[in-house]
């Protein structure tokens, strides 16, 4: 795979996944309570609601909700495939790797949460995670 297809992976997985995190963000905050542009699958089922996973403390395990931290990652995540070559310094590619790496122990934690202590399967969630995870493979990629 050429250094362009993965990078334009990547932009699309990026932008997905930060309309993600702003769409929980926007949830956690209170202002997106059941929206029409979501479809239903989308979000935990009946008796339970993206909101009610968003009101637990695995919504925010470092003290603030798990969508800002998402947000700045997606961001740079972007900014680095804009700047092209003229940012292609090392560190800054390892650095994404191990923010990258972060994500995916996070999310194993949180599909934990998820499926044992809240019992709550919630498909936006498994998204987000997958999203996470390709990334990270498509920067490994980029790197070697």
């Amino acid at each position: 795979m050429s250094d362009v297809t993965i990078r334009g992976i990547i932009v699309i997985l990026a932008l997905a996944g930060l309309a993600n995190a702003f769409y929980f963000t926007l949830a956690y905050y209170g202002r997106v309570k059941k929206s029409r542009w979501v479809p239903e699958i989308l979000c935990a089922p009946e008796g339970s609601s993206c909101v009610t996973v968003l009101q637990t403390s695995y919504a925010r395990v470092f003290g603030v909700p798990n969508t800002l931290p998402g947000i700045a990652y997606y961001l740079l995540l972007l900014g680095w495939v804009v700047a092209g070559n003229s940012f292609a310094l090392p560190w800054f590619l390892r650095l994404l790797i191990g923010a990258g790496a972060c994500t995916v122990i996070l999310g194993i934690y949180l599909m934990y949460a998820l499926r044992f202590k809240l019992h709550t399967p919630c498909p936006l969630c498994y998204t987000a995670h997958a999203i996470n995870t390709l990334l990270l493979v498509l920067l490994v990629l980029e790197a070697i």
